[in-house]
């Protein structure tokens, strides 16, 4: 996927007018929007700060390709290894959150930080999590895959959090967004 300079001046503009657009906000403490019909596109704007608990290990139904619009992300792209970190994994149908089946795997991680004008892709099966900076901004392209099931893996005794996204507030989006027009 192509990124240019313009994408930085539509995102830009994207934020300043952020009131007049339907985000979602996710208890990954990410902002997102939608820029077209297909779902094939997609803006992130990350506030670290309201995630609930730790980032967690999961996996994508669609391959996608994302360009650091501000800000900087580490990616920690995990395999399993048995000298690796203890996980509990939760596997499941989409979207039947609430009907998984649970296990134990270790894995380990490799990371990479990316930042402005930065691209990195992502295959859907591929397990990461990512850590960013408050104020990041991501542009996304999805391509949906046929996938049986998705997999979520936490730390310990870490609790189940809901990847499903819900209507952003107004102040979220108002707040979420200022820090992220900071970085421009």
């Amino acid at each position: 996927m192509e990124f240019d300079n313009a994408d930085k001046v539509l995102v830009r503009n994207l934020l300043d007018h952020a009131h007049d657009y339907p985000w979602v906000m996710t208890d990954i403490g990410l902002l997102g929007l939608r820029l077209d019909d297909r779902r094939e596109f997609r803006l992130h704007v990350w506030a670290p700060e309201r995630r609930v608990g730790p980032a967690v290990v999961h996996d994508h139904p669609y391959d996608f390709v994302s360009r650091i619009v501000v800000g900087e992300l580490t990616n920690v792209r995990y395999v399993e290894d048995p000298s690796g970190d203890p996980y509990v994994r939760d596997r499941y149908v989409p979207p039947d959150e609430g009907n998984r089946t649970t296990d134990a795997v270790r894995l380990a991680g490799t990371a990479r930080t990316y930042r402005e004008g930065d691209t990195y892709g992502q295959s859907a099966h591929e397990l990461h999590d990512s850590r960013q900076a408050p104020g990041t901004v991501t542009l996304l392209r999805c391509a949906f895959r046929d996938v049986g099931r998705l997999t979520v893996c936490r730390p310990g005794d870490t609790p189940w959090v809901s990847g499903i996204s819900r209507t952003a507030t107004a102040d979220e989006v108002k707040e979420i967004t200022a820090a992220a027009l900071e970085r421009f």
